[in-house]
């Protein structure tokens, strides 16, 4: 009778004679490190994994690069315009301590700030073209987004956000 393979010899079988440049492994490292980041970000920050001391040490077990993929999962997820919702906070208390999560608060704050302010600039700019046009009074009340560069202005606000946030994240040593 033959011999049972396990897939793992039958791919070193295959890949018998071949070479991996290190263009590849790099490739396959960053990966690998992705996907690490992603198992630990989503199901602690979105999904219902509670085991929060267990969280708090495979996260201290990520490598360099995995870390960073971590942190960036981390600031291109969290939404300054909806807030944190609880799991969110105690995911980052968790890695950070409270007060990084009161740090992620007050930095939320100040993006929507500043997003209601690049708002209030385009209804300015489009009540002056309504004006320019004869079109005034007190009823009108012009819709931000249907300025040609409501999206821009919105994309950059959170550009913005990510951006200081993964800064912020990337200063605190969590171990």
């Amino acid at each position: 009778m033959g011999e049972i393979k396990s897939t793992w010899e039958l791919v070193m079988e295959k890949l018998k004679g071949m070479e991996v440049t290190d263009e590849e492994k790099e490739r396959f490292q960053r990966q690998e490190d992705l996907e690490r980041a992603k198992r630990l970000f989503y199901p602690y920050f979105e999904g219902d994994e509670r085991d929060w001391d267990k969280f708090r040490e495979e996260v201290r077990r990520l490598n360099e690069a995995a870390f960073t993929e971590f942190l960036k999962l981390v600031s291109e997820n969290l939404s300054f315009e909806t807030g944190l919702t609880e799991r969110q906070k105690k995911a980052l208390e968790t890695i950070f301590g409270k007060e990084a999560v009161l740090k992620v608060e007050e930095l939320m704050e100040r993006f929507k700030k500043r997003q209601e302010v690049e708002v209030e600039a385009l209804k300015a700019e489009l009540l002056q073209a309504f004006e320019r046009r004869g079109i005034r009074g007190s009823a009108i009340d012009p819709n931000p987004r249907l300025h040609p560069r409501w999206l821009l202005v919105v994309d950059q606000v959170k550009r913005d956000f990510q951006k200081e946030l993964l800064s912020y994240l990337e200063g605190i040593n969590p171990n």
